[in-house]
């Protein structure tokens, strides 16, 4: 099992990912996939049908954006980032949810600062090929 949350320490911020081995009943720190990612960053973990892992998250900072990663080996290591979106008006963003769809894509769900339409928050999502 595998686990990814935020973590802040001062003005550094990032995403830390745990793994148990025995169902839960245990954690320790596995891997930093996505290290200096802005002020924020709540992460969503989800393994596609493939088996691989789909991280999405909020980049709070400047191009303010919505991103996703994935790994080909449980976590261990984590592929380029893909910008989902990055038109956003400010770092009040983030917190996404994932799901894939039965055709492959990913439906990723989030709170949005559009920054054309700004500065009111809505929810947004961006339905994309994780291939």
């Amino acid at each position: 099992m595998l686990t990814a949350i935020r973590r802040h320490e001062g003005t550094k911020h990032w995403i830390e990912t745990y793994r148990s081995l025995d169902d839960g009943q245990s954690w320790a720190l596995d891997t930093v996939p996505a290290a200096d990612l802005g002020a924020g960053n709540p992460a969503s973990l989800i393994r596609l049908a493939d088996g691989r892992l789909c991280l999405t998250y909020g980049h709070r900072a400047a191009p303010f954006s919505i991103k996703a990663r994935l790994s080909r080996d449980g976590g261990r290591t984590w592929d380029r980032e893909i910008i989902l979106r990055q038109d956003g008006g400010g770092r009040d963003l983030g917190y996404p949810r994932s799901v894939q769809r039965p055709d492959g894509k990913v439906v990723t769900v989030y709170y949005f600062w559009d920054q054309k339409t700004g500065p009111e928050r809505d929810i947004a999502a961006t339905i994309w090929d994780p291939s």
